[in-house]
């Protein structure tokens, strides 16, 4: 069974935009076509807390067009976070198979280590164009 299939999305509907925040980053998905999402709440929600698996904070379903946006919210550490959106995407990818996968990253301090080698391969074996990371904030039509 499908790990999202007994899960209830902690938002979901046609609305003008999902926030994520928390460890004062934020994702912001501006849903321009009022497409049906769900939006998740992996740490904790989808995945117990009393779980030892590394997981990112959200997940975003644009179901219309069939993106599935994979968010962790970090204070400093990008290397964890990266596992921690690898991880979620093997335990749940099962739920929205098809679905075109997005990763992101927001963290609050920690630049330097944006511009990695390790960073880079990562961006480059998913695609720079399916992986952000960005301080404070992103904000993307979805």
């Amino acid at each position: 069974m499908a790990m999202l299939d007994k899960c209830t999305p902690f938002r979901q509907g046609r609305y003008p935009k999902f926030v994520s925040s928390e460890n004062g980053c934020s994702h912001i998905g501006n849903n321009k076509d009022c497409d049906s999402v769900r939006q998740y709440q992996i740490d904790g929600q989808v995945v117990p807390p009393t779980s030892t698996e590394e997981r990112c904070d959200y997940l975003l379903l644009n179901d219309s067009k069939q993106y599935a946006y994979y968010i962790e919210l970090k204070g400093s550490d990008i290397h964890k976070a990266m596992r921690q959106i690898d991880n979620s995407v093997c335990m749940i990818q099962s739920s929205h198979p098809g679905y075109t996968i997005y990763r992101r990253i927001i963290y609050r301090s920690g630049s330097h280590d944006v511009n990695s080698s390790i960073v880079t391969r990562w961006k480059y074996r998913y695609g720079v164009k399916f992986v952000k990371i960005k301080s404070t904030l992103i904000e993307e039509n979805i």
